[in-house]
């Protein structure tokens, strides 16, 4: 397992659109993919509850990542919030 913080750079925070992306490249992988801030979870495969994290810009989010490709997708996961989301 891996596991990373990352810091959510969007300006209007993990909102309806980057959370869509995110779900969808998280699907992608056959790992496990689960994003935490602070006591709430979220599976990054589910739009809904990565919008119930509640993470507005700035803050600083742990996903943790457990599977065969579990390298590649904390690389891509981190360089879509590295990069921003293209929105």
């Amino acid at each position: 397992m891996i596991t990373k913080k990352i810091v959510i750079r969007e300006p209007n925070g993990l909102h309806a659109r980057p959370a869509m992306i995110l779900a969808q490249k998280c699907q992608q992988f056959s790992s496990k993919v689960n994003f935490c801030n602070g006591c709430e979870k979220a599976d990054g495969c589910s739009i809904l509850e990565l919008l119930l994290l509640g993470a507005g810009n700035g803050a600083e989010v742990e996903v943790s990542v457990q599977g065969a490709d579990e390298a590649l997708a904390v690389k891509e996961i981190t360089e879509f919030f590295e990069q921003g989301s293209g929105i």
